[in-house]
């Protein structure tokens, strides 16, 4: 009796998997893709006791990434996702140093890590395969700083989270190259901590002291993520 459960989950689970890995023959597809996230927030000061100053930020429009993608077909039209991607944006700023209004390259980076599950829908053919999908990302996020000679550095940071939604079609240009058109929804907020690399900054041949050692800000990518890629079917 105590085999039972164990030949169930093999008869439910494993042997679909077995038999349609055989059958396709290419249960995995990894791709590289070129993002286009239409739009962000950058907000410099979220802790600030101001509301008008807290509530405050700089939107950052227009971020070209590049990510890429490892999907494992489950059974006929139930496919499993992991993927990554690198993002990054800055903007010309300017900060107060005694007085002077010190030119300042602001911006963000953050690395996506999203798990998904795709469903192909009904209505596909031998080329083109539709999908839709979702699932959780995790966002871990890091503040770009640069005024005269000194940079920041994070000290603390907060791993934001939140759902994704996805819809997308795959063109098959052969049995192993697929191209990719996707278009992604979300909404990851995540908050951090930096440190400067010291307290006097030498800017335009003049030095200053830092107002602040640290700084907290916030990032929220708020925009839908439009990404083309190609993709290599492969099977083990």
């Amino acid at each position: 009796m105590k085999a039972y459960p164990a030949k169930i989950f093999f008869i439910l689970v494993i042997l679909p998997v077995v038999l349609f890995a055989q059958a396709n023959g290419k249960d995995f597809g990894l791709s590289l893709n070129l993002n286009y996230t239409t739009t962000s927030q950058l907000y410099l000061q979220p802790n600030s006791p101001d509301p008008v100053i807290r509530n405050t930020s700089q939107s950052l429009d227009k971020i070209s990434s590049y990510s890429a993608e490892l999907r494992y077909q489950y059974s006929e039209s139930i496919l499993f996702g992991i993927s990554s991607e690198y993002i990054k944006k800055t903007f010309g700023n300017t900060m107060n140093l005694g007085g002077t209004a010190a030119k300042v390259t602001d911006g963000y980076k953050v690395i996506p890590v999203e798990l998904s599950i795709y469903y192909q829908l009904p209505f596909s053919t031998e080329l083109f395969k539709f999908f839709m999908g979702g699932g959780m990302g995790f966002y871990l996020g890091e503040q770009i700083r640069e005024v005269g000679d000194v940079t920041v550095s994070n000290s603390s940071r907060k791993i934001g989270y939140g759902i994704q939604v996805s819809v997308g079609m795959d063109y098959l240009v052969n049995s192993f190259i697929a191209i990719r058109g996707q278009m992604r929804f979300r909404e990851p907020d995540f908050e951090m901590r930096s440190t400067y690399s010291n307290k006097i900054v030498n800017y335009e041949g003049r030095t200053f002291l830092l107002p602040a050692q640290s700084f907290d800000s916030k990032v929220i990518i708020d925009g839908i993520t439009f990404t083309i890629g190609a993709v290599l079917n492969f099977g083990l």
